[in-house]
């Protein structure tokens, strides 16, 4: 957890406060009521696939940059605290591959406690189904080295492929589309522009 010296939203001396069952790093100060729950993070990645030559295959980027500079993975990254994360993966996916794709629904999440995985803070991290849309892969060259689609058999052959993304496309290559967690329009509420609702289609 953090070490807060001073509050964030007021400016005065962290102090503890007992809340939810546990001290907490909180503000004192009358009128402020601020306390740190913690450091999280929201990572998002996308399983994009495409049929070439009667062959199914998937998306991948070659990192450019330490941590794990060579690695081949999803393209994703992390969401902005003020964006919609079925945005920020569509982002991520055309910032590191110029490939446009639009999410189709969720096929896993990954949990992660801070310092387990060597992240900083605590960390949700979102595996989604896109459909393919237009476009080639290009690479900046550095954050990005490489990218390209490649099918299962071609991904054996690559050395570097990090096992959590090879497993995110075997279970979007094994599963219906549209079988995991989707975008649902329950009511007016999930048209709003500041919050989405993922359920399961029936």
């Amino acid at each position: 957890m953090t070490n807060l010296n001073f509050c964030p939203k007021c400016g005065q001396p962290i102090s503890s406060r007992h809340d939810g069952g546990r001290e907490r790093p909180a503000c004192l100060t009358d009128g402020c009521g601020f306390i740190h729950f913690g450091d999280f993070s929201i990572g998002c990645a996308g399983v994009v696939t495409r049929e070439m030559d009667g062959e199914l295959q998937a998306l991948l980027v070659q990192r450019g940059q330490n941590p794990f500079a060579g690695m081949w993975q999803l393209p994703g990254g992390y969401a902005e605290h003020d964006e919609l994360l079925s945005l920020a993966v569509e982002r991520e996916v055309y910032e590191e591959s110029g490939i446009v794709a639009s999410v189709h629904d969720v096929l896993a999440f990954r949990h992660a406690l801070a310092g387990s995985g060597g992240g900083p803070s605590t960390n949700i991290y979102v595996i989604f189904r896109l459909n393919y849309e237009s476009g080639e892969p290009r690479v900046d060259g550095d954050e990005i080295k490489d990218a390209g689609f490649y099918s299962l058999p071609e991904m054996e052959a690559i050395e570097g492929v990090q096992g959590l993304s090879k497993w995110g496309i075997e279970q979007a290559l094994q599963s219906v589309p549209g079988s995991g967690l989707s975008i649902g329009a329950i009511d007016e509420r999930s048209k709003r522009n500041d919050w989405q609702l993922y359920g399961l289609t029936f």
